[in-house]
């Protein structure tokens, strides 16, 4: 590591935790090389996951879980 990147790095560990979290998603956006998701395709794409799963589910092919098994479950998982 460079002078100047361990000076930057000092620098941005004494920042408040708030200024630190956006200044870690801003540099892994920069090095991120991947387009960012449109918005629209994604939430078609959760929609026809959602349909699907449904689907399944008036055909008989998912079994379903009461949400109190899934919190008392959850609960037990904790201890």
């Amino acid at each position: 590591m460079t002078l100047s990147a361990e000076a930057l790095e000092s620098e941005a560990l004494a920042l408040p935790k708030e200024d630190r979290t956006r200044l870690i998603v801003h540099l892994l956006e920069s090095i991120d090389e991947r387009p960012s998701p449109d918005p629209l395709r994604v939430q078609q794409a959760w929609l026809n996951e959602a349909n699907r799963r449904y689907q399944l589910y008036l055909d008989g092919g998912e079994q379903t879980v009461s949400s109190e098994d899934v919190f008392s479950d959850l609960r037990a998982d904790d201890r």
